[in-house]
């Protein structure tokens, strides 16, 4: 049982939060924090998942609540252009995390996912003139670089 005048025993810093790295990030995110990201492009909703008051929540078959981007393969989010995203994503939550950020979160995903498939991708990325983009796609390189690259998961969702 923690001390009741030391504080919370534990403490959240929104800041590593994966939503607010996946949408409210702008430029690049802390390094140690891009492994964590997994296969997630947009979001995470795992504290909707976890949270104890949605325990009870039932479920919906409500067209209108269905994911309508719901498994996005980061390589053919990676090639979208800038005409392509607005045009694609201008209307849905996708557009706040931005352009940049959208082409920086599908190179940290293709890191994360450990196919190879994906280099040629994340080559044209990291010659990108945005600098966390870049940033992010040479560190994706090396991650699939590494002998302990993983075939990717066909059944790994890319947006929550």
């Amino acid at each position: 049982m923690p001390n009741p005048g030391a504080g919370p025993a534990w403490q959240l810093d929104a800041r590593l939060c994966i939503s607010t790295l996946t949408i409210e990030q702008r430029g690049a995110a802390p390094e140690p924090t891009r492994a964590g990201q997994g296969n997630r492009l947009f979001g995470c909703d795992l504290c909707q998942e976890v949270c104890p008051w949605n325990r009870r929540a039932p479920s919906t078959q409500e067209t209108a609540f269905q994911p309508v981007n719901a498994r996005l393969d980061p390589g053919a989010m990676a090639a979208l252009s800038r005409a392509e995203f607005r045009a694609r994503f201008r209307w849905t939550p996708l557009w706040r995390a931005r352009y940049e950020g959208w082409l920086r979160n599908a190179a940290t995903v293709m890191g994360n996912s450990g196919d190879r498939r994906y280099r040629a991708a994340l080559e044209k990325l990291a010659g990108s003139d945005d600098a966390g983009v870049a940033d992010h796609a040479r560190w994706a390189l090396q991650r699939l670089q590494k002998p302990s690259a993983a075939p990717p998961d066909p059944n790994a969702p890319g947006v929550e």
